[in-house]
């Protein structure tokens, strides 16, 4: 979401039904949410932390406008008081968050919020919707960027994303993962993140013949031409850029590659590869793009496809093969009481917390350790360790400010270091759990 104004009715009706009962019962005191993923797909090995920025952004706009209130005033639900209430809102509370850029797993909190309850309460549809989307591009983009092995990959996935503004999101994760650029322009503008693209078979439709949709391309464009070849032949396409190949000389045209967009990639690839380097453009490089993803990318490389560089859209835009993460965010604390829940499938570990990371010598992950926020933990016996979990917004300030690039430095860093799911739970945390889990189930047990 980027909207430039308030956004304070964004959320779910639910929460302002709390809200208001809350602020009856002057239940105003200090809460703690924890927000992490339940469960992980089986083909994501971890999840990659992204959307934070966003999010603290739209955070600081979080207030109600006078339409907003006249709006639920009329819905004949909302007392006059409470509505007041609203007026003057904004979010003053504490979060802390695991930096973008930072690979995780389920169960983990990867972000906790403190504030009154209310103020912790209202914000749950918005810290989900921002994080969510943007954690499970990153995600997949992550498995593109692993398979490509070093090649460039580009994101090409505006157009069947699920909105705008999900398009926008998926630009900035997948750029986060370690993309090489986008075709989305406003993305581009937004977060200077380098914007490419070619042309599409419309354009050489309108032309009388290939021939000369590749001239007039390459005349606009001489230092950065880059023409698609599979609208009728591909081979035939690629034989008649060889004919052009002194067109190309005498008007000073850079001929920097191809596009093949649909076929048979790993067959096509390597007959246009023998064809350009025969006919003397060896320096010509192939890209491919149609329906590709990390499984794709794989197999094209598994076959030894001649290619320097991959166009990757909708499989990872809408992350085809895994939709949705299951992120919760639920009270864990509430007036220095821990809190948690026993829905099945949906236990919750009460309390507010650390996420500490331990690594060896070599800079390799060791594990995760959860643990109460102000539990002692001594770490001092492994070479490194650190609290995940950073202040990020406080009394209406953001104090979180980090730029894509050092973002996707991290990112470089955490894949050499050989992250497998180990993570631990403090002894605190479980005798926790086991004394509020043997209340609870006995005051059950005695109504």
């Amino acid at each position: 979401m980027f909207f430039n104004g308030s956004i304070g009715i964004f959320l779910d009706f639910y929460e302002l039904t709390m809200a208001q009962v809350y602020f009856e019962r002057n239940l105003l005191g200090k809460a703690t949410f924890s927000l992490s993923i339940r469960t992980r797909p089986k083909n994501r090995p971890f999840f990659l932390f992204a959307g934070l920025e966003p999010f603290l952004n739209l955070l600081k706009n979080f207030k109600f406008k006078d339409a907003d209130l006249e709006y639920l005033e009329n819905l004949k639900i909302f007392k006059p008081s409470f509505l007041d209430y609203l007026k003057n809102f904004s979010f003053k509370g504490s979060i802390r968050c695991i930096p973008e850029g930072t690979i995780f797993f389920e169960n983990e909190p990867i972000c906790e919020v403190e504030s009154d309850l209310i103020s912790a309460q209202i914000i749950e549809t918005l810290i989900i919707n921002t994080l969510h989307i943007e954690t499970l591009i990153a995600t997949k983009a992550l498995l593109c960027v692993n398979s490509a092995k070093g090649i460039p990959i580009f994101d090409f996935s505006a157009r069947r994303t699920h909105g705008i503004d999900s398009s926008l999101h998926v630009a900035r994760a997948s750029y986060i993962a370690g993309f090489s650029g986008t075709s989305n322009v406003l993305a581009g503008k937004l977060w200077k993140i380098p914007v490419v693209g070619t042309m599409a078979h419309s354009f050489v439709e309108v032309f009388s013949s290939e021939e000369e949709a590749f001239k007039a391309f390459s005349e606009t464009y001489p230092d950065r031409t880059i023409l698609l070849i599979d609208t009728y032949d591909t081979i035939g396409a690629t034989k008649k850029i060889i004919k052009l190949k002194s067109f190309f000389e005498e008007n000073k045209i850079s001929l920097k590659g191809v596009r093949i967009d649909s076929g048979n990639l790993v067959e096509l690839s390597k007959k246009v590869r023998k064809i350009l380097d025969k006919g003397g453009l060896k320096e010509v490089q192939i890209f491919l793009s149609g329906s590709l993803d990390e499984k794709e990318i794989k197999k094209l490389l598994k076959a030894k496809t001649p290619v320097s560089g991959f166009g990757v859209g909708t499989k990872m835009g809408v992350s085809e093969d895994a939709p949705y993460f299951e992120m919760g965010y639920k009270l864990v604390e509430y007036e220095g009481k821990p809190c948690f829940k026993l829905s099945p499938k949906k236990e919750l570990l009460p309390g507010s917390k650390s996420l500490y990371r331990v690594w060896d010598e070599k800079d390799q992950f060791l594990f995760d350790l959860i643990a109460l926020k102000d539990e002692f933990v001594d770490l001092s016996s492994y070479p490194k360790s650190t609290n995940l979990l950073k202040v990020v917004y406080k009394d209406d300030k953001i104090l979180y400010h980090e730029s894509l690039e050092n973002i996707r430095s991290r990112v470089k860093e955490e894949l050499k270091r050989n992250y497998r799911k180990r993570v631990k739970v403090s002894k605190a945390v479980k005798a926790l759990y086991k004394h509020l889990k043997k209340k609870f189930l006995y005051s059950k047990e005695n109504t």
